[in-house]
């Protein structure tokens, strides 16, 4: 499943027209208790070196930014992007605004660029997802994290870093 109906498909079942105020309240409470469980430790070694080296830091991911916000804290990055939910005026989920899918990552990623003023020889991405092709392409270095099958096949063939 593209990730565009995984989000209309959980969307439509699990959040359509209930309030934010009940996930919201609980998602604090979720990330003490699972997100230990959820890291990759590898991941978050190399993301702790980055940080040791004063890079810059930016998650693109295609989960909520509900979800997503907190964890970029948690991290300490230095931004975040992720896929926007609308509410409406009595703050029930109402739909979906953006999906943050891999080509909206990669084009992100260059207006992040531009903005900052780097190169893509200054860029790495890590990644899980054969989705992401598009944002790879930003990078010079490209590290799959843990990744699913078809990108950990494309990860070998070109040589990419497999963490």
């Amino acid at each position: 499943m593209d990730i565009q109906t995984l989000h209309k498909v959980v969307f439509d079942k699990f959040l359509k027209n209930r309030k934010y105020s009940v996930f919201s309240k609980d998602i604090d409470h979720f990330l003490d208790k699972y997100l230990d469980k959820i890291f990759y430790m590898p991941a978050i070694l190399e993301l702790q070196k980055a940080m040791k080296e004063n890079h810059y830091i930016a998650i693109f991911s295609s989960s909520p930014s509900f979800l997503v916000e907190p964890i970029s804290k948690i991290l300490k990055v230095n931004e975040f992007r992720a896929t926007k939910y609308l509410f409406d005026k009595d703050d029930r989920f109402e739909k979906i605004e953006l999906i943050m899918d891999g080509e909206k990552k990669a084009k992100d990623a260059l207006k992040l660029m531009k903005r900052l003023n780097i190169t893509k020889k200054n860029v790495s991405v890590y990644s899980d997802s054969i989705q992401d092709l598009k944002l790879f392409e930003v990078a010079q270095k490209k590290i799959a994290v843990s990744p699913c099958s078809k990108l950990y096949k494309l990860s070998k063939k070109r040589n990419w870093q497999i963490i």
